[in-house]
Protein backbone atom coordinates (compact mmCIF):
# COMPACT_ATOMS: atom_id res chain seq x y z
CA UNK A 1 0.00 0.00 0.00
CA UNK A 2 3.01 2.14 0.68
CA UNK A 3 4.10 2.20 -3.17
CA UNK A 4 0.90 3.63 -4.29
CA UNK A 5 1.58 7.11 -2.59
CA UNK A 6 4.80 7.76 -3.97
CA UNK A 7 4.09 6.36 -7.53
CA UNK A 8 0.92 8.82 -7.92
CA UNK A 9 2.84 11.93 -6.36
CA UNK A 10 5.89 10.94 -9.41
CA UNK A 11 4.42 13.49 -11.93
CA UNK A 12 7.33 13.63 -14.59
CA UNK A 13 7.98 11.73 -17.03
CA UNK A 14 10.28 11.71 -20.36
CA UNK A 15 7.22 10.94 -22.70
CA UNK A 16 5.24 13.91 -20.59
CA UNK A 17 8.38 16.25 -21.37
CA UNK A 18 8.29 15.45 -25.20
CA UNK A 19 4.73 16.07 -25.77
CA UNK A 20 5.17 18.83 -23.77
CA UNK A 21 8.04 20.05 -26.10
CA UNK A 22 6.15 18.38 -29.21
CA UNK A 23 2.67 20.52 -28.95
CA UNK A 24 5.36 23.89 -28.23
CA UNK A 25 6.79 23.33 -31.96
CA UNK A 26 3.48 22.46 -33.67
CA UNK A 27 1.74 25.55 -31.66
CA UNK A 28 4.85 27.51 -33.40
CA UNK A 29 4.67 25.82 -36.78
CA UNK A 30 0.91 26.97 -36.58
CA UNK A 31 1.51 30.26 -35.54
CA UNK A 32 4.23 30.87 -38.56
CA UNK A 33 1.35 28.64 -41.63
CA UNK A 34 -1.20 31.35 -40.04
CA UNK A 35 0.63 34.05 -40.62
CA UNK A 36 2.27 33.31 -43.84
CA UNK A 37 -1.88 33.03 -44.86
CA UNK A 38 -2.37 36.65 -43.27
CA UNK A 39 0.12 37.97 -45.12
CA UNK A 40 -0.64 35.69 -49.00
CA UNK A 41 -4.59 36.99 -48.60
CA UNK A 42 -3.83 40.47 -47.53
CA UNK A 43 -1.49 41.40 -50.69
CA UNK A 44 -4.31 39.32 -52.35
CA UNK A 45 -6.87 41.42 -51.73
CA UNK A 46 -4.96 44.74 -51.85
CA UNK A 47 -3.89 43.82 -55.69
CA UNK A 48 -7.92 42.93 -56.30
CA UNK A 49 -8.72 45.79 -55.16
CA UNK A 50 -6.33 47.81 -57.39
CA UNK A 51 -7.67 49.97 -60.12
CA UNK A 52 -6.04 48.08 -62.88
CA UNK A 53 -7.31 44.53 -61.56
CA UNK A 54 -10.90 46.01 -61.76
CA UNK A 55 -10.99 47.96 -64.55
CA UNK A 56 -9.86 45.16 -67.07
CA UNK A 57 -11.88 42.65 -65.21
CA UNK A 58 -14.66 44.73 -65.72
CA UNK A 59 -13.98 45.28 -69.40
CA UNK A 60 -13.47 42.24 -70.06
CA UNK A 61 -16.68 41.22 -68.25
CA UNK A 62 -18.71 43.29 -71.10
CA UNK A 63 -16.28 42.64 -73.64
CA UNK A 64 -18.46 40.84 -77.00
CA UNK A 65 -15.15 39.03 -78.05
CA UNK A 66 -14.35 37.58 -74.96
CA UNK A 67 -18.03 37.08 -74.02
CA UNK A 68 -18.33 34.79 -77.25
CA UNK A 69 -15.05 32.88 -76.33
CA UNK A 70 -15.55 32.08 -72.32
CA UNK A 71 -19.58 32.77 -72.26
CA UNK A 72 -21.18 34.68 -69.35
CA UNK A 73 -20.37 34.99 -66.13
CA UNK A 74 -16.94 35.65 -66.59
CA UNK A 75 -15.32 34.70 -63.17
CA UNK A 76 -11.84 35.70 -61.96
CA UNK A 77 -9.89 32.78 -60.44
CA UNK A 78 -8.09 32.45 -57.57
CA UNK A 79 -4.38 32.48 -58.28
CA UNK A 80 -3.52 36.01 -59.91
CA UNK A 81 0.09 36.32 -60.07
CA UNK A 82 2.11 39.96 -60.77
CA UNK A 83 2.57 42.80 -59.20
CA UNK A 84 1.45 46.94 -58.33
CA UNK A 85 4.37 49.28 -56.90
CA UNK A 86 3.02 52.73 -56.51
CA UNK A 87 6.18 55.35 -55.44
CA UNK A 88 5.81 58.96 -55.06
CA UNK A 89 3.19 58.95 -57.21
CA UNK A 90 4.54 56.82 -60.59
CA UNK A 91 2.76 53.65 -60.44
CA UNK A 92 3.44 50.31 -62.97
CA UNK A 93 1.48 46.91 -62.74
CA UNK A 94 1.79 43.57 -64.27
CA UNK A 95 -0.72 41.06 -63.63
CA UNK A 96 -1.72 37.70 -65.12
CA UNK A 97 -5.20 37.09 -64.10
CA UNK A 98 -6.63 33.68 -64.54
CA UNK A 99 -10.60 33.87 -65.51
CA UNK A 100 -13.01 31.61 -66.99
CA UNK A 101 -17.16 31.15 -67.78
CA UNK A 102 -19.19 28.51 -69.10
CA UNK A 103 -17.53 28.17 -72.31
CA UNK A 104 -14.21 28.15 -71.47
CA UNK A 105 -11.13 29.51 -69.49
CA UNK A 106 -8.32 31.57 -70.61
CA UNK A 107 -5.76 34.66 -69.05
CA UNK A 108 -6.09 37.73 -68.76
CA UNK A 109 -2.70 39.95 -68.96
CA UNK A 110 -2.65 43.61 -67.78
CA UNK A 111 0.44 46.32 -68.19
CA UNK A 112 0.13 49.49 -66.92
CA UNK A 113 1.89 52.64 -66.12
CA UNK A 114 0.41 55.46 -64.09
CA UNK A 115 3.09 59.00 -64.51
CA UNK A 116 3.54 61.10 -61.40
CA UNK A 117 0.80 63.56 -60.75
CA UNK A 118 -1.90 61.69 -63.00
CA UNK A 119 -5.14 59.83 -61.35
CA UNK A 120 -5.59 57.79 -64.22
CA UNK A 121 -3.46 54.67 -65.56
CA UNK A 122 -1.77 54.21 -69.22
CA UNK A 123 -2.40 50.20 -70.17
CA UNK A 124 -0.22 49.07 -72.77
CA UNK A 125 -1.74 45.82 -72.84
CA UNK A 126 -4.83 44.30 -71.84
CA UNK A 127 -5.49 41.07 -73.32
CA UNK A 128 -7.19 37.71 -72.86
CA UNK A 129 -5.20 35.00 -74.49
CA UNK A 130 -7.82 31.40 -74.47
CA UNK A 131 -6.76 28.42 -72.99
CA UNK A 132 -6.08 24.98 -75.15
CA UNK A 133 -5.94 27.27 -78.60
CA UNK A 134 -3.47 28.58 -80.39
CA UNK A 135 -5.84 31.36 -81.44
CA UNK A 136 -4.42 35.15 -81.54
CA UNK A 137 -4.83 37.21 -78.08
CA UNK A 138 -8.45 39.06 -77.73
CA UNK A 139 -7.17 42.72 -77.37
CA UNK A 140 -9.21 44.13 -74.52
CA UNK A 141 -8.05 47.80 -74.73
CA UNK A 142 -10.83 50.07 -76.14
Amino acid sequence: MEDAVPSAEKKTSPGKIVAFVGCGCLGLIALMIAGVAIIFFGVMGVIKKSDTYSDTLALMQTHPEAIAALGEPIEPGFMLMGNISIQNGEGAADLTIPVSGPKGSGTMRVVADKPSGSSSWNYTTRELRLDDTDAPAIQLSP
